[in-house]
Parts: C-alpha cells; structure tokens; sequence
C-alpha cells in the first residue's frame, strides 16, 4: 500500500455515506411527491377556518374581560 491508497481509504467512505444520505432524502422526497395534493375545497377553507377560530377566540376574550371590568 502507497501513502495515496491510505489516504483514500477515509475519503471513499465519507463519500459512500454522502451518497447513502442523499439516496434516502431522495427517497424521502419521492414518498412526498407521490402523496396526493390537497384538495381545493380544503386549500381553500383551512386557512379561512384558522382565521374564524383566531377571531372567535379573541372575540370570546374580549367578552370575558368586559364582564371582568
């Protein structure tokens, strides 16, 4: 064995365990992609249901602390 051959020893296997990593964010992403998207409707409505719950939260609140006063 050559100094050079020692050396690359270390470096291959840093680079085997890159691709491995990568390999599995690859698969990770293509199980992502392969769900379905949301549909419309809900696209639509989770955002305007998250803002109904905030505002009659706060209303609910601001009612509870005007009977305090």
């Amino acid at each position: 064995m050559t100094h050079k051959d020692e050396t690359d020893m270390p470096i291959q296997s840093t680079n085997q365990a890159k691709i491995e990593q990568l390999r599995r964010e690859i698969a990770a992403v293509a199980e992502e992609m392969s769900r379905p998207p949301p549909t419309v409707a809900r696209a639509f409505l989770l955002p305007f249901c998250i803002g109904a719950a905030f505002t009659l939260t706060v209303f609910i609140a601001m009612v509870f602390f005007a009977r305090l006063i």
